[in-house]
């Protein structure tokens, strides 16, 4: 058989699913990022310590960057301002200015980045690659 008598049948069809589903890959990423990132942002909220008057759990915040082209981000911060004390640790002092000691940081934001990783980031990184073959026609 020689190079000349290759034949690929249904490749016209497969190129129009293929320009559908980079039409419609956007959204519908941005949709499985925003859905994979609340998980995320629900581990991280329930490892943020309660404090005084519980606003530090209410504290997170997130958005999703849009579509460039080859970057979609989803960004997730707390704004409470004392967060950064608390998860990385501080020195206390007195009204004088006099060190006093060291607050031990709790590090609760990486704990449940490790903790989403370890159990939700890849099944939700699957579904999202089902979803964007499904529909580009794939199975």
């Amino acid at each position: 058989m020689s190079g000349s008598d290759f034949e690929v049948k249904g490749l016209d069809d497969l190129s129009e699913k293929l320009l559908s589903a980079i039409e419609e890959f956007p959204g519908t990423a941005e949709k499985g990022l925003f859905t994979i990132g609340n998980k995320l942002k629900k581990e991280c909220v329930k490892n943020t310590p309660e404090g005084s008057t519980g606003k530090l759990k209410k504290g997170w915040k997130h958005k999703v960057e849009g579509y460039n082209g080859s970057e979609l981000t989803y960004e997730l911060v707390n704004r409470h301002p004392v967060h950064h004390l608390l998860n990385n640790g501080h020195v206390k002092k007195t009204p004088g200015g006099r060190t006093v000691g060291y607050y031990e940081g709790r590090h609760y934001t990486e704990k449940s980045v490790k903790q989403f990783e370890a159990s939700d980031l890849q099944s939700g990184l699957e579904r999202l690659t089902k979803k964007l073959l499904k529909k580009a026609g794939g199975t």
